[in-house]
């Protein structure tokens, strides 16, 4: 951490482990020189807001006219629903966190919930979380990179089609970038999702206005587009893995439960904005990703431009603070060859100083190989599975609702046995039921759609 506390901290919370120690049971856990330089630099009331509103400000915003267009107006009705599903079960993480002083992260709640198991379950489900959205960034590239230069085959065609060779292409430029240890750069233009989101909400406006809004005949509710909508809209709302780092993060922790109810209404009226006026601009042919339908219908304006070139330099920054915990959390794992008693991270670490040049050198090299082999693997995937909206809607459904609606529930009712009334009890009851059937409804849809589109 950085000695005065800045808007890149939840950010970094996801990468966590580049800063990080094992604790007993083999996880990561804060050390303690890091816990004493965020007591030293705790966050104000603003700060924390507008830290969590950028987290919540992410690529999903691009989808939200198309789930619109799937499901019809009532999507918007659907959009609020969550939202305040999602926003419930965030302040039930607060309150998780208020039961034992210990607990700092995510996966600290699920150990006091379920013990070690629990604590496993839960990082696995966020590692995952992080895995897709990294592949969704690169479909994403691969989309409005090919959008602008059809043309470009390369090597004879021997990288496939432009939209496939521009995904190989940017997953090149963005590997240097998961080799670095120290992420606070990349984390400070990521921190850019705020200005990015309202900037691109804006140009679309602009788009609709141009056109007139003429597309105003959209039926309430088209109930076939249902289980999509419920993925794509899911995934707007998946920030529960870093707000217990705003919860520590915070002067005054009771603050926290206000920091939400400012969070949520914000970010619900952004992407209700979005959902509105890239409909009114496109109508049902709006594409999964709303900066593809303005390239093919303006490409000459300088709005489309502008948001094309936003939605293409972003990913590049967050790309790697995506990859950074997954790799982190492998290396931890994997025993050096040299020295059993140490795995690679320990010998790529500070304290690693009377370790030989060999074993070092052995150790940035596994470092380079995993590293690689993970930035492969989304590559291969991001070519297998080329739907934006699908990838997106699965990483919703089976991760959003799952982790930050599911678990938060079911934690909640385990570690306040007996602490809460029966009606509260019921309500946390219900959300978790709810989630799950809707994680089940849009996972399946997605998984079809992927299945479909692939064959």
């Amino acid at each position: 951490m950085e000695d005065e506390t800045s808007s890149s901290e939840p950010l970094l919370a996801r990468v966590e482990a580049q800063c990080s120690t094992p604790n007993g049971n083999g996880f990561h856990a804060i050390d303690e020189h890091n816990n004493v330089e965020e007591e030293e630099a705790k966050s104000g009331f603003l700060k924390t807001l507008f830290n969590a509103v950028n987290i919540l400000c992410g690529v999903g915003l691009l989808a939200t006219p198309y789930a619109a267009a799937q499901m019809g107006w009532a999507s918007l009705l659907l959009l609020v629903v969550l939202g305040l599903m999602f926003l419930y079960t965030a302040k039930l993480l607060g309150r998780c966190m208020a039961d034992a002083s210990w607990i700092l992260t995510y996966p600290d709640i699920g150990e006091h919930a379920f013990g070690r198991r629990g604590r496993l379950l839960i990082s696995i489900m966020l590692y995952s979380e992080l895995y897709i959205t990294a592949v969704d960034f690169l479909i994403m590239e691969g989309q409005n990179l090919s959008a602008i230069a059809p043309a470009f085959v390369p090597f004879g065609g021997a990288l496939g089609s432009a939209r496939q060779a521009w995904v190989i292409i940017a997953a090149l430029i963005m590997l240097p970038t998961v080799y670095f240890r120290n992420m606070g750069l990349l984390a400070y233009l990521s921190a850019a999702g705020v200005l990015t989101s309202l900037s691109l909400t804006c140009l679309v406006g602009t788009i609709a206005a141009e056109h007139g809004f003429e597309h105003t005949e959209l039926p309430f509710l088209k109930p076939r587009g249902l289980p999509l909508a419920i993925g794509l809209l899911s995934f707007n709302y998946g920030g529960h893995s870093v707000f217990p780092s705003l919860y520590t993060s915070m002067k005054n922790p009771r603050q926290y439960f206000r920091v939400l109810d400012w969070t949520f209404a914000i970010v619900i009226a952004l992407y209700a904005t979005m959902t509105v006026l890239g409909y009114l601009a496109y109508g049902e042919t709006v594409q999964d990703n709303i900066t593809l339908t303005a390239q093919e219908r303006d490409p000459h304006a300088i709005s489309t431009h502008i948001a094309s070139w936003v939605t293409i330099v972003l990913p590049f920054a967050k790309y790697a603070l995506l990859m950074m915990p997954i790799a982190a959390a492998i290396e931890e794992k994997v025993p050096a060859t040299t020295t059993r008693s140490a795995s690679y991270a320990k010998l790529l670490s500070s304290e690693a100083g009377k370790r030989s040049w060999r074993d070092k050198a052995q150790a940035l090299t596994t470092s380079l190989a995993i590293r690689t082999a993970l930035v492969a693997s989304t590559v291969a995937v991001a070519l297998s599975v080329p739907q934006f909206a699908y990838v997106t809607a699965l990483g919703g459904a089976l991760f959003g609702l799952t982790v930050c609606v599911c678990i938060p529930a079911v934690a909640f009712l385990k570690i306040t046995r007996g602490k809460i009334g029966r009606v509260e009890q019921a309500f946390a009851l219900c959300m978790a039921v709810i989630g799950a059937a809707l994680s089940l409804i849009g996972t399946i849809q997605a998984v079809l759609k992927i299945v479909a589109g692939a064959v």
